[in-house]
């Protein structure tokens, strides 16, 4: 079936259509969530001159790593629940892979706050932590959901959805030769289109990178987008092994960027390096506002679309609704105007249209509506990829690029020749005529692509770095560095002069305010992130305002005592408590300790738990089966009833040689409107004796071992 465009956010109503969360992060994240007043008045949340939300954190303040909540930041979650649909995403800039940073792009179950999660599921579409380079898509759902199945090109991580002692559910990795999924090579690329198709039968994910993003999304206003076309998806949820409907429902999306928390924190420096700038994920984001510059959603769009039935199924595609259809450019002003109908060109000569439909498109402005990657004037863009290398983008470094080393100069450089120099290094770093290498990133962080604007020696099409404001202008005949062509160690010089050998004309360098504060110049660098290892699971994070709490069911064999109501056999004019003791298995739901092995019930440890039931109360977790009797009294319930339900345990009234019962007389039961008619039993109970249940009443039972206790009692005295 065809799908029609139900919801389009861009710009305000993108903004009118997502509530902001401003409560404790139920990931445990060292940040603080802000109500749309105070980001709109902290400049976190814009719209730009392209109809783009801005979505970003505080990059200027300093805060205490153990004081307050931490570095203020958004996470919004859309008004509207969905079941079902297509749902498409279009990211201009997502936040770079930066030390202490945790976003996603994800959908849950946020009915009555989120409190019955993992009930409704949720499904992780954009995820990751850190300096990761490769996506995360996870999927979180109650017990007894399964990977299973083919068809997809992602990396299986871990396959049970269901709960665990690590909460990480079931997680594809982006594929391989995907490079540029997630943060700096996502943002190098342009931005890109994730994609979630959820029918009855399964949920499936898709990236497309700018460069190859499917003639039915970029012409969505024209054509219908049609996943069946895009190829197997990355990563698939649902199947023989996990039933779609049954696991996930009322999904709201939801956009954030987290800090440290039960991910990017719990992974620091074991899945990455981070501990190298920093011994904990705290300390640094408190203390390094500028790191986060980079740390921003660009959002051209999401589009949600359902699943229209096909009218006429004899004569092509059928009717297609008349809708109205997101802009052919993303960053289309709100105005809108009506086109005549368009009739869709017929499939060969002398068929039938396949079907027309009314569209109405927004106006197309006549500005440019994406990023390119590394481009500033039209004139010059970097490659994508060089050699299995991609390009992440330009970075600076506010401690001189300290994990880089300067490894060749020549006045042919360029980045081919950069990365040709660095094999064998993870990271390739060009600045004019010189190019550094590292196996790690160490403080560098992306900056804006334009701002590497300095055009490569070796090819007037490619820039190599770029320079900060407070540095003076290039000069022909001032080295930079010496000609050596080895490798050597240091940071990159505090200079900012070139050496132009052939005496060719330059183009003179923009200067621009500090945004990662480096010292003195920008890298355009590339990274090898074929041998990208497998990103770390993550937790879930859904869950209602407060605190998560995480629970795990454990069964114990364990004593019970029951209490229960019995009329008096020796006095039917009165009801008395009696206790039933047994023992039995119990399904326990415990909070997580947090420690490595659970604690078992029993001495020393906890409790084993005792049920005083009333006569309408059942056991919990029916651990102690129940029943209901009537017995007949004298006068004993309320107003004088003669005839009373009551709740016993089933083997007080089958019985059995297996079930032994100890009946003991603790107390007298006043009926509420009777208690006039009552006298209060006065003898203790001192003493008890088993007996062997049968299929005999209550009272009789109840007699039987109350009659023991006193002849034991007259013995006792006559002594």
């Amino acid at each position: 079936m065809p799908y029609s465009l139900s919801t389009h956010y861009a710009g305000q109503s993108f903004l009118d259509g997502f509530s902001f969360f401003d409560g404790k992060d139920p990931s445990n994240g060292f940040v603080d969530y802000q109500s749309r007043e105070d980001a709109q008045a902290k400049g976190l949340v814009s719209i730009d001159e392209f109809n783009r939300v801005r979505l970003g954190v505080d990059s200027v303040n300093k805060y205490s790593p153990t004081g307050g909540e931490g570095r203020p930041s958004v996470r919004l979650t859309s008004d509207a629940a969905f079941n079902h649909g297509l749902f498409i995403a279009d990211f201009a800039h997502m936040p770079t892979s930066t030390c202490g940073t945790w976003p996603a792009f994800w959908a849950f179950n946020a009915r009555d706050g989120g409190i019955n999660y993992p009930a409704g599921g949720e499904i992780d579409i954009i995820e990751g932590a850190n300096t990761a380079g490769r996506n995360l898509i996870s999927a979180h759902t109650e017990a007894g959901c399964k990977l299973s199945g083919s068809g997809f090109t992602g990396l299986v991580v871990s396959t049970d959805c269901g709960p665990s002692d690590l909460h990480i559910g079931c997680n594809y990795a982006s594929p391989t030769f995907d490079t540029t999924a997630y943060g700096d090579a996502f943002n190098a690329e342009g931005g890109g289109v994730y994609a979630l198709e959820w029918d009855d039968e399964d949920l499936k994910v898709w990236h497309f990178p700018r460069s190859a993003i499917p003639d039915d999304i970029v012409y969505a206003g024209i054509l219908s987008p049609d996943p069946k076309t895009w190829g197997p998806p990355q990563a698939v949820f649902g199947g023989s092994a996990c039933d779609a409907d049954t696991y996930f429902y009322n999904l709201s999306l939801v956009i954030n960027i987290n800090f440290c928390g039960d991910y990017a924190g719990n992974v620091w420096g074991k899945a990455d390096q981070c501990n190298l700038v920093a011994p904990t994920c705290e300390e640094w984001v408190a203390a390094n506002p500028e790191s986060f510059m980079g740390a921003y959603w660009n959002i051209n769009y999401i589009d949600v679309y359902n699943m229209v039935p096909i009218l006429d199924p004899g004569i092509g595609n059928g009717t297609l609704p008349n809708n109205t259809a997101s802009p052919l450019f993303p960053n289309g002003t709100a105005s809108t105007t009506s086109s005549p109908p368009v009739v869709v060109p017929t499939e060969a000569p002398g068929e039938a249209p396949s079907g027309t439909r009314t569209i109405t498109l927004s106006v197309v402005p006549t500005t440019l509506p994406a990023p390119k990657p590394t481009e500033s004037d039209g004139s010059s863009t970097n490659p994508a990829t060089i050699n299995g290398y991609t390009l992440l983008g330009c970075f600076g470094s506010r401690g001189g690029y300290q994990t880089f080393t300067q490894m060749s100069t020549s006045p042919k450089m360029n980045n081919e020749v950069c990365v040709a120099s660095c094999g064998g290094f993870k990271y390739a770093g060009v600045y004019d005529e010189t190019c550094y290498c590292a196996a790690t990133i160490g403080d560098a962080s992306a900056v804006e692509n334009d701002e590497c604007d300095v055009p490569c020696p070796g090819n007037r099409f490619e820039f190599c770095g770029g320079l900060v404001d407070g540095f003076g202008p290039i000069t022909p005949g001032n080295g930079l560095v010496s000609n050596s062509t080895g490798p050597s160690n240091g940071t990159l010089p505090l200079t900012n002069n070139n050496n132009n050998n052939n005496g060719a004309a330059r183009r003179s360098p923009r200067y621009h305010h500090r945004r990662a504060a480096p010292p003195n110049v920008l890298l355009t660098v590339y990274g090898n992130l074929l041998a990208e290892p497998l990103p770390a699971p993550a937790p879930g994070m859904g869950g209602g305002d407060d605190e998560k709490t995480v629970t795990v069911t454990r069964v114990v064999t364990t004593a019970f005592t029951v209490t229960y109501t019995a009329v008096c056999p020796t006095d039917p004019a009165r009801l008395v408590a009696v206790e039933y003791c047994t023992t039995g298995t119990l399904t326990m739901t415990e909070e997580d300790c947090g420690c490595s092995t659970m604690p078992l019930y029993g001495a020393g440890n906890m409790t084993a738990p005792v049920y005083a039931l009333g006569n309408a109360t059942a056991p919990a977790a029916s651990a102690v089966p129940m029943c209901t009797v009537t017995e007949t009294c004298d006068a004993c319930g309320p107003g004088g009833a003669s005839v009373v339900t009551l709740t016993v345990p089933e083997a007080v009234v089958t019985g059995g040689p297996e079930v032994v019962v100890t009946a003991i007389a603790v107390q007298t039961v006043v009926p509420v409107a009777a208690a006039a008619n009552l006298t209060k039993n006065s003898n203790g109970a001192d003493d008890g004796i088993a007996v062997r249940a049968g299929a005999i009443g209550v009272g009789a039972l109840l007699g039987w071992g109350l009659a023991a206790w006193v002849s034991l009692l007259g013995a006792f005295l006559m002594m």
